[in-house]
């Protein structure tokens, strides 16, 4: 059952799942924004085959410690969320964002690669523990709150790149810490918020204290929707209490088998698009494209202001479709046709040589307003909204793990693959190499995603 009218402790759990996925984002983003500020990341993305060591190594550390601290982050605080609760999880998920955006900051770029990969350990808890709070929190029976929350992410990037390019107007030395201050900000607004809602009716049931649940789901609903969902709250604690890690036993079961196996599908076509490359590589190529350059002659680049705008309200915009999309209806069509539309997204690349200037900075803007939309607004939802609604009760834990643990992993790939390509061989050889993944990607997309939505159901 829904409740007639959202109650304020309702409207404050969604304001919190929205924070919580805007910090996400902005840390991407703030880590484009890093990337555009420094020379040395700057020049091996523009090498095009004769990038160093020197300038490689930076770059390369900087893209992955977001993904490996989430990696590392997610078991961590789902152990936390377990055993003390999923308040002080999200608490903790706050405190470590806020503090690893202070790191991330710094000058020195080993401070900075430190506070990333602290960031990342709180954006990892985040994903596994921002669902826990809205399937437990939110009133029973609502419709796809957290895919729909997740499409904020581009737009928590682009405010990113934005008050960067902002903060370089100042001074260029201030833009990465302006880019810093975004993530902060929305995590220190979900700190505030956890501190106005109750621990969930479902930790406080495992844990026996069936009177604490009662009052915490009175709390979010109502009395009179309390006093029926309580049912449900225990019989849903009670199946989460019969759950068991994935074994070799259950994988000889076909049923499971198929599910798995095509969940880890659908969350690997996730990254086809490379929308996520898109947020942390554009800025860089923008700003390169737009030759700015700090007129003082340190070395350090800048967005241009009006650039970083454009970039903002475009991944605003598709932030703000998505939230609305629901990714249950036509999801092998949106597949299909956002992986397709980025292939010709990354053939539109091959034009960069030919334009130059104000038509160049036009060319790399739209290629990365069109990748971030096949990622965000087609593919993405898609995948999501395939996978959540069918997942059975007894496979939802192991479903949740096996997603914080594949999905850092496969943005590590998606974000230091083409950096790699661009810093490594030559322009038309990099997009030759992308273009044939992406046109092989199709092809077993259009051969295997029948077969894996079918497993699902």
């Amino acid at each position: 059952m829904t409740t007639a009218k959202r109650t304020p402790p309702q409207r404050r759990l969604r304001a919190l799942l929205l924070g919580s996925e805007l910090a996400s984002g902005a840390a991407w983003g703030a880590v484009g924004a890093t990337l555009a500020g420094s020379s040395g990341a700057r020049a091996a993305l523009t090498a095009h085959g004769s990038a160093g060591a020197d300038s490689l190594a930076p770059l390369l550390l900087t893209l992955a410690a977001l993904p490996l601290g989430s990696l590392v982050g997610a078991p961590a605080l789902d152990f936390v969320s377990r055993a003390g609760g999923r308040r002080p999880a999200m608490l903790t998920c706050a405190v470590l964002t806020v503090l690893g955006c202070l790191l991330a900051a710094a000058d020195r770029s080993f401070l900075c690669v430190t506070g990333i990969g602290v960031v990342g350990l709180g954006v990892g808890g985040y994903a596994i523990v921002a669902p826990k709070l809205a399937h437990e929190l939110a009133e029973h029976g609502h419709r796809r709150l957290m895919p729909r929350m997740r499409a904020a992410a581009p737009a928590g990037a682009g405010l990113a790149v934005l008050a960067g390019a902002l903060g370089a107007l100042l001074s260029p030395a201030q833009g990465v810490a302006c880019a810093w201050t975004t993530p902060q900000l929305a995590a220190i607004g979900s700190l505030l918020l956890m501190l106005t809602l109750p621990e969930t009716p479902q930790w406080y049931a495992a844990q026996g204290r069936v009177d604490a649940a009662y009052a915490a789901l009175q709390r979010m609903l109502g009395g009179l929707e309390a006093a029926v969902g309580i049912d449900w709250v225990m019989m849903d604690t009670g199946t989460r209490g019969e759950q068991h890690p994935i074994g070799r036993s259950d994988l000889a079961i076909k049923r499971v088998r198929r599910t798995v196996v095509a969940g880890l599908l659908l969350e690997a076509v996730q990254a086809l698009p490379l929308g996520l490359a898109s947020l942390c590589l554009g800025p860089s190529l923008l700003a390169q494209a737009a030759g700015a350059a700090d007129a003082a002659g340190t070395g350090m680049t800048t967005l241009p202001v009006g650039i970083a705008a454009v970039l903002a309200a475009a991944w605003a915009a598709i932030a703000l479709l998505g939230t609305r999309r629901r990714g249950d209806l036509y999801a092998y069509a949106w597949i299909l046709a956002g992986i397709g539309a980025s292939a010709c997204a990354v053939t539109l690349l091959a034009l960069a040589d030919t334009v130059h200037g104000v038509g160049l900075v036009t060319l790399l803007a739209g290629v990365d307003a069109l990748l971030v939309a096949c990622q965000f607004l087609a593919v993405a939802p898609a995948c999501t909204g395939s996978i959540d609604p069918l997942v059975p009760p007894w496979l939802l834990r192991s479903q949740r793990r096996a997603v914080a643990t594949l999905r850092p992993l496969v943005q590590l790939v998606s974000v230091t693959a083409p950096a790699l390509l661009l810093a490594l061989v030559p322009a038309p050889t990099a997009i030759g190499v992308v273009l044939g993944c992406q046109v092989l990607s199709l092809l077993a997309a259009v051969v295997t995603l029948p077969w894996a939505l079918a497993a699902m159901r």
